[in-house]
């Protein structure tokens, strides 16, 4: 290797540097709009999931203060378009489903369903609005379309209820021994609760007495 002096190395060094100063430069810019950039994002995040903490909060108040119909839709409609990304956007859309749903207003309750299974990023959000969902599709006469829906391979830790709900789907279509099937196995299941498991226990005689009827 050869050896230089002190001012060939600070001669050698400005070259490397003319060679190579404005990428050198062009990488250090990068590396701190980078850090500017996320630092910007992460305070965008902040700011949109406190907004939605609060646009959520007025929908739950609405529905608390027995507010008029238009009132929590427009709410519920306001987390759900503007903060679609946050889980708050999900709840919402649960909210709005279980409202509609407890006034008898299915063909409400189904979008807003809806939109939880299609849209949120939390699988344990779009589990339950399916099962929410599916039961509101056979309130609705729906049944066929609440079984497409349970169908999923992915069922997460929600498998005991996914086979309740496609029981009672089945069991509304006339088809007893499916509905049966899925019955046996929810009760099967190490882990229902007593009181479910009671409750599955009556589906399943009912269901048998209407068989043998």
């Amino acid at each position: 290797m050869a050896a230089y002096s002190d001012d060939e190395q600070i001669e050698k060094l400005k070259e490397w540097f003319r060679e190579n100063g404005k990428a050198l430069v062009a990488g250090v810019i990068i590396a701190v709009g980078g850090v500017v950039g996320w630092q910007q994002w992460n305070a965008y995040q902040d700011r949109q999931a406190e907004a939605a903490s609060v646009a959520y909060a007025q929908l739950l108040e609405a529905r608390q203060t027995d507010a008029d119909t238009d009132t929590v839709n427009r709410r519920g409609r306001t987390v759900m378009d503007d903060f679609p990304r946050t889980a708050y956007a999900a709840m919402a859309g649960l909210q709005l489903g279980e409202y509609h749903a407890a006034r008898g207003e299915l063909d409400q309750a189904i979008p807003a369903l809806q939109w939880v299974v299609d849209n949120a990023g939390d699988s344990a959000f779009r589990h339950m609005a399916r099962l929410r969902l599916s039961q509101v599709l056979v309130a609705a006469e729906r049944a066929d379309e609440a079984v497409s829906l349970l169908q999923v391979s992915d069922q997460g830790a929600f498998r005991v209820q996914y086979q309740e709900r496609l029981g009672d789907a089945y069991a509304a279509l006339g088809r007893h021994d499916d509905a049966m099937a899925a019955y046996e196995a929810v009760l099967g299941s190490q882990e229902l609760g007593r009181e479910r498991r009671e409750h599955v226990e009556l589906k399943r005689n009912d269901l048998k007495r209407g068989g043998n009827a």
